[in-house]
């Protein structure tokens, strides 16, 4: 399992407003999060967590595993593999550097942007 954090929930709404995406499912919200985390290379830190309270998700839930075309199961298990320069030897570990992702995103994200900022600048500025 994928755990968040509360914080990382409640984040999750603003997140998609600023994306013009409020219908959207969370786990859209939870793997652009994970992109982009693996998309910033500068000063990379790993967050520590202390407590996990947030919810858990499945790999199927936030990589498609088992679904066919949208399963980007395979993708994610490479792009960690090299930007940590590691191998991910099982589900698990690959489920622990998902969630580690996650919460790194979201550190990045709630630290570059206010309630007011244009994401879209961010995104065109530091990508």
């Amino acid at each position: 399992m994928i755990k968040t954090t509360q914080e990382i929930e409640n984040y999750i709404f603003p997140l998609s407003k600023m994306l013009n995406m409020e219908n959207e499912p969370k786990w859209v919200l939870l793997r652009f999060m994970i992109n982009i985390s693996l998309s910033l290379t500068k000063d990379f830190e790993d967050v520590i967590i202390d407590i996990y309270d947030g919810k858990e998700y499945r790999l199927e839930q936030i990589t498609g595993e088992g679904k066919g075309v949208d399963d980007y199961t395979k993708l994610y298990w490479e792009m960690i593999e090299v930007f940590d320069n590691i191998t991910i030897s099982s589900k698990k570990k690959l489920e622990e550097n998902l969630q580690r992702h996650i919460a790194r995103g979201y550190t990045i994200l709630k630290t570059s942007l206010k309630h007011d900022s244009n994401i879209f600048e961010f995104l065109g500025q530091d990508f």
